[in-house]
């Protein structure tokens, strides 16, 4: 992307506390896109698989509250054996306002606060209009 400032790699690291809920799906805020900013990468790198209960699968996926893979494709983080390096659809959100970046975890047959272990980072290159 060659109209945007040099780009910057922002670390976010999420455990399963993080998406325990009694539900098989949950997405939370896990940065804050400002003004002019635009994703143009995305990883999904699962430091500790996650699981517990009878939780069958376990991925996550990055985007924002509608578009729930955006910018990561659901990654399995239930096995370990996932890298998502995948962007999905890069550009700036908004000229004049944040945006709010989700990640969306989802399960099956269990529920997510029946996971009891699981740690992910997610790394996202950001950069910023001039």
């Amino acid at each position: 992307m060659a109209y945007l400032a040099t780009p910057q790699w922002v670390k976010i690291t999420k455990t399963f506390a993080d998406f325990s809920t009694a539900g098989a799906t949950n997405e939370i805020t896990i940065y804050t896109l400002g003004a002019k900013q635009a994703i143009d990468q995305c990883l999904i790198y699962p430091t500790t698989v996650f699981s517990g209960g009878t939780i069958a699968s376990y991925t996550i996926s990055v985007g924002i509250s509608g578009t729930a893979a955006k910018y990561g494709i659901a990654a399995n983080v239930f096995t370990g054996a996932s890298l998502s390096a995948i962007n999905i659809l890069a550009g700036v959100e908004s000229m004049s306002g944040t945006t709010s970046i989700k990640a969306t975890a989802i399960s099956t047959v269990g529920l997510l606060n029946a996971t009891t272990q699981g740690s992910v980072d997610i790394y996202l290159r950001i950069a910023t209009l001039p």
